[in-house]
């Protein structure tokens, strides 16, 4: 099967749109004594700040802009596990970064907006707080009408039992080690991924050969190996309710995780699956 996903992996990167300019956007998080998750456009991004240990990482936000405009981030803000309220000493940094092209350097990268936790963060006695940071992004892309004409989910009755079963259908799929069939699920969200964010073939080739994500998840030749249960979750709309995800009720993180034992320790993976209804269809996609 290692050949047939690499051939197929081949082939979608064959579909990468080129763009003659290649504007990048991002944020900088920086958080510690509290657990912070984000959002662009209601769009949730894949990586989460929910741990008690402080964080600091720069999020791509490009593959979260549908097309040029005001854009719309949104960041949760909760208390460390085991305090109820946000704490005084509760940091937060946020910043928005706009490059002009995706290779500059970070010293030529420029800062669009920012936002800090109030002073009196810890006075206000706070479960939840939320930041808003509008900023203008011109990007040379627009994949809005997908999620335009995209079909609303919280109206359908049966929503919940619908997403659980696309959401055990691909978990069989890592259970039984179908890497071709899983990477097929995810071919339009990886494929969006890699146009809005500038990747060429050539470099998605190479990282693949020293480590290809589509080909561990199938390994079945690992010690120990577990696919976690659809299990203990919650369910949340996003996009104006076109939008679905599973997560785990507790610390957030995706459903769709598998782990194994190497000599160096504990390894896994871990893969997001947002889901929608395409205009005129009955099955539920990967977003």
């Amino acid at each position: 099967m290692e050949k047939e996903i690499i051939e197929f992996q081949s082939r979608m990167y064959d579909k990468i749109k080129k763009f003659d300019k290649r504007p990048l956007y991002s944020l900088q998080v920086n958080k510690n004594n509290c657990r912070v998750l984000v959002l662009c456009n209601d769009i949730p991004h894949w990586l989460t700040f929910y741990e008690n240990y402080g964080e600091s990482m720069s999020l791509y936000l490009n593959n979260y802009i549908p097309k040029s405009g005001t854009q719309m981030i949104t960041v949760q803000v909760f208390p460390k596990e085991g305090e109820e309220y946000i704490a005084a000493n509760a940091d937060l940094d946020l910043k928005v970064r706009y490059a002009a092209d995706k290779d500059e350097g970070v010293d030529a990268h420029r800062v669009l907006a920012g936002a800090e936790l109030p002073e009196d963060i810890g006075d206000r006695k706070l479960k939840y707080f939320e930041i808003k940071i509008p900023f203008k992004a011109k990007v040379p892309f627009d994949f809005s009408k997908d999620l335009e004409n995209a079909q609303e989910l919280k109206n359908i009755a049966d929503i919940e039992q619908k997403v659980v079963k696309k959401y055990q259908l691909l978990k069989e799929l890592l259970v039984k080690g179908d890497g071709l069939s899983f990477a097929k699920e995810f071919e339009y969200s990886d494929l969006k991924s890699c146009t809005y964010l500038y990747a060429n073939k050539a470099e998605l080739i190479a990282v693949d050969k020293s480590d290809n994500a589509d080909i561990n998840r199938a390994r079945l030749d690992v010690k120990n190996r577990k696919v976690h249960p659809i299990a203990n979750y919650e369910m949340v709309f996003f996009a104006g309710g076109k939008l679905v995800l599973l997560r785990t009720a507790k610390d957030k993180k995706d459903m769709l995780r598998l782990e194994y034992d190497t000599e160096a320790g504990t390894d896994g993976d871990e893969k997001p699956a947002i889901l929608y209804l395409p205009a005129g269809s009955t099955e539920l996609k990967v977003w």
